[in-house]
């Protein structure tokens, strides 16, 4: 089966981070709903789903600090959107340096979990087999 490739990532990112972009907002975007929510301006959570309703599942969930440049997954479908929407900010963001941050266990691919050192922003993921 064909991996997706999220294409539509970077567009999205620089529609999210635009300035004028309502942080509450619900719009389609590629055929997926996206949902902005945050009760400041330095700050975005972005909710972002399978289809253009709710009940499809979610793709995405995850927040950005504008202040501290703080990008925090709560939970992705796989590594590759993980990384697509990593590399969508530092390329919006690159004379700044974008921290990533994880919830526990953030994703889960077939077989691994991988499980990130918060102390160290720049250390790579421990794969661990999921048995």
């Amino acid at each position: 089966m064909r991996q997706p490739t999220y294409n539509y990532i970077n567009r999205l990112i620089d529609r999210i981070t635009k300035y004028g972009q309502s942080n509450n907002d619900s719009f389609t975007y590629y055929g997926h709903l996206v949902e902005l929510q945050s009760s400041t301006s330095g700050y975005v959570s972005v909710t972002l789903y399978k289809t253009d309703d709710r009940y499809g599942g979610e793709l995405a969930d995850f927040s950005f600090d504008y202040w501290t440049l703080e990008l925090h997954f709560v939970g992705t479908v796989g590594k590759v959107l993980t990384e697509k929407i990593i590399s969508a900010f530092r390329y919006f963001y690159a004379l700044r340096k974008i921290r990533v941050s994880y919830d526990e266990y953030e994703y889960e691919d077939e077989d691994r979990t991988y499980e990130y050192d918060e102390t160290d922003w720049d250390k790579p993921p421990v794969k661990r087999l999921n048995k």
